[in-house]
């Protein structure tokens, strides 16, 4: 029979209850597949870096740097082109070329009148104008953009050349103004929205020029009472350190054949050469050897020729003594906050010592057995190229431990000069509520009216790392302050030091540390490497099985408890937040580059990795790999800028 249909019914009341249920599983089915498709896509595509923007050249470049302003605006030069583009748009704002054909037919046009005179007075052409012209092209052009480097503050872009700033327009490109610096000067530094260059004015007394990247006004401090002795150029403290002699690399190309070898260049370069050819090596080797033996003895023959062509020359038997030229007292104002000071060493007992840097030949030479094997190959290169170490001088290093005598005072001040002694060449490094002076195995430690605090004596020279005391790309160092903690890294140790009585709260062993990073949270990252002790003793030996890793740490700064150590990329080179990066980048050279040069398609290809690195356990969260090396990286939270020899390219990925 048929029965009336009415809501209360139960078959009814379940059909409505499923149809519920089915249209709620969907939903949530719709949203799960939605929440794990959305997952998926970030933790695959959207969070790991992208290319954002990517601008190509025909030419290659071996220098640049790149600015990214604000979050969508990127500025950069790449060898002698200068260039805005907008990130949002991904459009050219302008462009510009600073080196114009026009300026390389002038170099090109010089190097051939100093070839001719060397021809008509020594008997032989410059080496430069025997290249193919490609080659002195693209060389000359190479100079030329070398000297070109890229500043600035927001949205003031200027461009150094020697002592010419000049100021280029936001929107248009178009040159503003120029600036030449006249007084002597020493190295430019970028402080806030201006130049600083600390020089010297014609009365020796002390100056600070001021160039303002608004508007290209100069201002000038000239500071009495800080003229020296002698009025030699002054280099600003902070600026990095002048370049040490040239070292070279594996002694196989021309450039690197008869000069001291730099062991970790070294190093590296044979551990990125192929299979086949580090087979080869202690051949190459061999045959490395016998042409600079060659080129020894052309060398000598050119020196007798040149001898025997230039005139006749009076000689002086006068001399001035040695320690007068070198006790001269000159001061040197190292900006300090909003003030300076005057900083002045003088040379009062001279004790440069050299020693030994490399371990005794072995006893008995791999180079002796008949049929060089696997097991002895590597042996074998060690000991080739450290016999090519200690034949090209690079077998000993000097250390001056010099008694100098240090002068600080503030300029304008009417307190009293601190002056004391100290061993070893010093540097003032201005810091926070205290500044430091170190030198060799020595701190003290100062308070902002020169007043002496403390001073400890380390075991190792303070140098760290390279021994560079400015911000470098891989962190601060070695004398840091931070969050009432002062730290200062030597040769092998960290120390963390109470800044105004100089109580260690903490030491960390560590050989190889080159820079200090810091979170919001006060905790310390510190670059290091898995060096040892024999690697300061014997710094001038090369081993081409040593594997010295770059390492991460971060440091609780409260007890110097180490939280985590990473060695999965390189060192640390930003820090900001949640964004931590670290890359390294190995550069085989380019065939075109490599004119004559014996280790042409020697090595592994050129790479870059760069690596994001999560601050809580120092885990890699991603990495991005590249076939080439770059000219400069710069990061700025998400967005990562790239300058390669043919392209400018920006990475982005998205992040919460």
């Amino acid at each position: 029979m048929n029965a009336p249909v009415f809501a209360g019914q139960k078959f009814v009341a379940q059909r409505q209850y499923w149809r519920k249920v089915g249209l709620i599983s969907g939903v949530a089915g719709v949203i799960l597949f939605a929440a794990f498709a959305f997952w998926f896509w970030y933790a695959w595509i959207g969070s790991v870096p992208g290319v954002w923007l990517s601008v190509r050249y025909d030419d290659i470049s071996h220098t640049g740097s790149s600015r990214i302003v604000g979050a969508d605006q990127l500025v950069f030069l790449h060898g002698g082109t200068l260039a805005r583009y907008d990130l949002k748009t991904k459009q050219k704002i302008w462009s510009l070329d600073l080196v114009t054909p026009e300026q390389v037919d002038a170099v090109l046009k010089q190097q051939d009148e100093e070839s001719s005179e060397m021809q008509q007075r020594y008997g032989h052409a410059s080496p430069e104008v025997l290249q193919p012209q490609n080659i002195r092209d693209k060389n000359a052009r190479i100079g030329l953009e070398q000297q070109y480097t890229l500043h600035g503050s927001g949205q003031n872009v200027w461009i150094a050349q020697g002592n010419v700033l000049t100021h280029y327009d936001w929107n248009s490109g178009n040159a503003l103004q120029q600036v030449t610096l006249t007084n002597s000067f020493g190295e430019l530094t970028d402080h806030s929205d201006e130049f600083l260059a600390v020089g010297q004015a014609d009365n020796g007394a002390q100056t600070v020029t001021h160039v303002s990247m608004d508007d290209g006004s100069i201002r000038t401090e000239e500071f009495s009472g800080t003229a020296g002795a002698a009025a030699a150029p002054v280099v600003a403290q902070n600026a990095p350190p002048a370049a040490a002699p040239a070292e070279g690399g594996l002694p196989l190309s021309p450039n690197d054949q008869g000069r001291p070898l730099n062991p970790g260049r070294v190093e590296e370069q044979a551990q990125n050469m192929s299979y086949p050819a580090r087979l080869a090596l202690p051949a190459l080797l061999g045959n490395s050897e016998h042409n600079q033996q060659i080129n020894r003895e052309i060398s000598d023959e050119d020196r007798e020729s040149e001898r025997q062509y230039r005139p006749a020359q009076r000689t002086s038997t006068k001399t001035a003594p040695q320690q007068a030229e070198l006790s001269a007292q000159d001061f040197t104002l190292i900006p300090d906050g909003d003030s300076y000071v005057a900083f002045a060493s003088k040379l009062m007992q001279e004790n440069v010592v050299q020693r030994e840097a490399m371990k005794a030949p072995p006893a008995h030479s791999a180079l002796d057995s008949a049929n060089l094997s696997a097991a002895n190959e590597q042996a074998a290169v060690n000991e080739q190229l450290n016999d090519i170490q200690r034949q090209n001088g690079g077998d000993k290093v000097t250390e001056d431990d010099s008694t100098y005598q240090v002068t600080l005072r503030r300029p304008g001040s009417t307190g009293p000069d601190w002056i004391g002694e100290i061993v070893g060449p010093p540097q003032f490094v201005p810091l926070t509520t205290v500044n430091v002076l170190a030198a060799g195995k020595t701190i003290m430690v100062f308070d902002k009216s020169n007043k002496r605090l403390w001073q400890d004596h380390l075991t190792f020279n303070v140098t760290g790392g390279d021994g560079q005391f400015y911000q470098s790309q891989f962190g601060q160092g070695p004398c840091v302050e931070n969050n009432g903690t002062l730290y200062v890294f030597d040769q092998a140790v960290l120390t963390a030091y109470d800044p105004s009585s100089g109580n260690v709260h903490w030491r960390i062993p560590s050989v190889g540390v080159v820079g200090l990073f810091f979170d919001d949270k006060g905790m310390v990252f510190v670059n290091t490497t898995t060096g040892n002790p024999d690697d300061i003793k014997y710094s001038r030996q090369i081993d081409v099985d040593k594997q010295t890793q770059a390492v991460v740490m971060k440091v609780d700064p409260a007890n110097g408890n180490i939280l985590w150590k990473a060695t999965d990329g390189g060192f640390i080179s930003y820090l900001s937040g949640k964004f931590i990066y670290a890359f390294r980048s190995y550069d085989a050279g380019d065939p075109e580059d490599q004119y004559m040069d014996a280790t042409a398609g020697l090595t592994t290809p050129s790479y870059l990795k760069i690596i994001r690195i999560n601050p809580a356990n120092g885990h890699v969260m991603w990495e991005h790999d590249e076939d080439r090396a770059p000219a400069d990286v710069q990061f700025d939270r998400n967005l990562i800028s790239i300058v390669l020899k043919k392209e400018v390219e920006v990475l982005r990925f998205f992040t919460f």
